[in-house]
């Protein structure tokens, strides 16, 4: 860093600062402790504008090129260094920065406590600067500045701390600029200056425009769409082999994945009229155009992904009353499903489907609405890819893989998206098919991974369910399927089907105007947390009673049908708890059911599971069950077990 610095002075900084060049960075702190007033002194009537800049200029970037290093000391002396001379840097900020560095030194006092990361830090700075700016009005110097930011930005190496906040800090004074040919000068500089190879000029080049976009909108979209036409051209025409090699290039292809996310990012800072405006054909197309025009690797289609999620979130807070134009929502699900469809036999460990689930839910946000056909074609392949994919076994290689929590983290982000996806895609469905036909089955599955997948994009569902209350009308069934799941070998699945479970019967309360008594459910689940399996199966028997005391009668036959659906699919622990459950039913309410429905169909029911009976284990319980309603109603009861009706 202080090589840097040294390399970075112009004469009128050795003037200003003599010595300064064999000191680097460590300088600072004996400049802003010692030598303050003489400093002061030096600068006379003799000191040019240019110098006036580069003091700003380099007190700024101390400010945070010192943050990794040197700590909130560095910081606070190039900021008392900075009020010290704003006489001198600019006559107009003086009473507004003895205002804000003041405050900007107490922050640092509880930088620990206050900041977790330097993100928030340099976000101060930045509206510090932009603030100064607007408190000068003065745009020759501020193209002054510019220039200075520009040669600092120009002569930093990619690994310098400084590099990501200067990109920052030169949009954000080029966003404070009012002359359009200069603007599009010093972007189109580093635009084409940068390596988007390197990660970290990737994102820099998104900085510089989205920070100058915040008040140069169209200045900044129409020098982004200028310098993206140079990497699509000639891509339907004669060109050379040369220009064909540099569109070629890696790097060019880096470029062009930059540039999509760019187009983004300018989404999301753009006013509502501006989004209106440019959003259809000039960003959502230069996206597309870009991509056409790329190789289509994992780096181009995360980026594109990305930049669905980010346009499709910045249209969609621009009010109800915006349609997205229905043509170009077919040509980007089009190219999603397409999407989905590659991945879907691909390689699991891709976190392409993954982003696919998380731009869908925001795109399928915007009006018109999707038919219901092909609402429920993309729900379908999108629980495919991310419910039950992927399978147990590859599962366990992902979690001995070296990017496995990053994979595990991106799951878990996509699972709840699917959730939200689902809510909003079902809204305009009028019956539940999907969810019974689809989620349900995940539910029963066989694969403890899809099972716990499928519970937890549940808790999305019950709120869509809540919202037309249905819940009432699937009680029984939904009770049935997630009570098995109390038992579930995995212990999150287990958590996950109680917390369903309590979900349901606040629903089932409201939706009935009842107080339901849910007893403690959230201190029995430490129960089922227990290795013992006979522990978890005594804890979910507590939990079947409280949940069955909500049970109105109309609910037993799709209860007793759920319970058979898992004796006939499922094995183990699954089976012994889908009969306690039963068995708990029974006893509660057997003398009721004997009462006021008729038994036929419920004997059915048990008759049909012992006749297609698979495991050993489901024989007790189905028949102490038949005993339970022997001796409520024994006539009923065997006339219907040997008599097919």
């Amino acid at each position: 860093m202080a090589e840097h610095a040294s390399a970075c002075l112009t004469h009128g900084d050795a003037i200003l600062f003599p010595g300064l060049q064999h000191h680097g960075q460590s300088c600072w702190l004996l400049l802003a402790c010692q030598g303050r007033a003489k400093l002061a002194s030096l600068l006379g009537e003799a000191a040019a504008l240019a110098a006036e800049v580069t003091l700003l200029l380099l007190a700024l970037t101390q400010v945070v090129a010192g943050s990794p290093f040197a700590g909130s000391e560095l910081q606070a002396a190039a900021l008392l260094l900075m009020l010290s001379l704003h006489g001198k840097i600019h006559r107009a900020v003086g009473a507004m920065w003895a205002t804000e560095i003041p405050l900007l030194l107490q922050c640092l006092k509880g930088k620990n406590e206050s900041f977790p990361d330097s993100a928030e830090w340099e976000q101060r700075l930045l509206k510090f600067l932009r603030a100064s700016l607007a408190t000068m009005e003065d745009e020759a110097w501020t193209k002054g500045l510019s220039c200075e930011l520009s040669r600092w930005l120009s002569s930093s190496p990619s690994s310098s701390g400084e590099k990501s906040f200067l990109y920052k800090a030169l949009g954000t004074v080029l966003g404070a600029c009012k002359e359009v040919l200069h603007i599009q000068e010093k972007l189109l500089q580093h635009l084409e200056e940068a390596n988007a190879e390197e990660p970290s000029e990737a994102q820099g080049m998104i900085s510089l425009l989205s920070h100058a976009a915040e008040t140069n909108f169209h200045t900044a979209l129409d020098t982004l769409t200028m310098f993206a036409s140079r990497l699509c051209r000639g891509q339907n025409g004669r060109i050379s082999r040369r220009k064909k090699m540099e569109l070629d290039s890696r790097r060019a292809q880096a470029t062009r994945s930059a540039l999509i996310l760019a187009h983004g990012s300018l989404a999301l800072r753009a006013s509502k009229e501006q989004l209106l405006a440019r959003l259809e054909g000039d960003i959502v197309g230069n996206i597309l155009l870009l991509y056409s025009c790329s190789c289509r690797d994992l780096q181009n289609t995360l980026a594109l992904l990305q930049s669905i999620t980010d346009f499709s979130s910045a249209f969609q807070a621009a009010g109800d009353s915006a349609c997205f134009n229905p043509s170009l929502k077919g040509k980007l699900l089009e190219i999603l499903t397409d999407l989905l469809k590659k991945y879907y036999l691909g390689t699991p460990v891709s976190p392409v489907p993954l982003k696919v689930v998380l731009a869908l839910e925001q795109l399928s946000k915007l009006k018109p609405s999707l038919g219901g056909k092909d609402m429920c074609d993309l729900l379908i392949l999108c629980c495919k890819i991310i419910v039950t994919h992927p399978s147990a076994e590859m599962m366990l290689k992902i979690r001995k893989s070296q990017q496995a929590a990053r994979y595990l983290q991106l799951l878990q982000t996509s699972l709840k998206a699917l959730g939200r996806l689902m809510v909003v895609l079902l809204e305009t469905e009028t019956t539940s098919g999907f969810f019974q036909n689809t989620v349900h089955r995940s539910m029963t599955s066989g694969n403890m991974w899809e099972r716990k997948r499928a519970l937890q994009t549940a808790p999305s569902c019950w709120l869509l369910v809540k919202s037309r209350g249905d819940a009432c009308k699937h009680f029984g069934s939904l009770v049935g399927l997630l009570a098995p799941l109390t038992c579930d070998p995995m212990p999150t699945s287990r958590q996950l089907a109680v917390t369903c479970l309590s979900s349901l019967l606040r629903i089932q309360a409201k939706a009935t105007n009842r107080v339901i008594q849910t007893g403690d459910i959230g201190s029995l689940c430490e129960g089922l947390n227990d290795r013992s399996t006979v522990c978890q199966l005594q804890t979910s028997s507590k939990i079947a009673r409280i949940v069955c005391r909500s049970f109105s009668l109309e609910h037993t036959i799709d209860f007793m049908m759920a319970v058979k659906d898992t004796f006939r699919k499922a094995k183990g622990m699954r089976v012994r708890a889908a009969g306690k459950w039963m068995i708990t039913f029974l006893q509660m309410h057997g003398k009721d059911i004997c009462r006021d429905l008729d038994l036929s169909p419920i004997v059915y029911i048990l008759r049909s599971c012992m006749s297609s009976l698979q495991h050993s284990t489901n024989m007790p319980f189905l028949c102490q069950a038949a005993a339970i309603l022997t001796r409520c109603h024994a006539d009923v009861t065997i006339d219907s077990f040997f008599h097919r009706r």
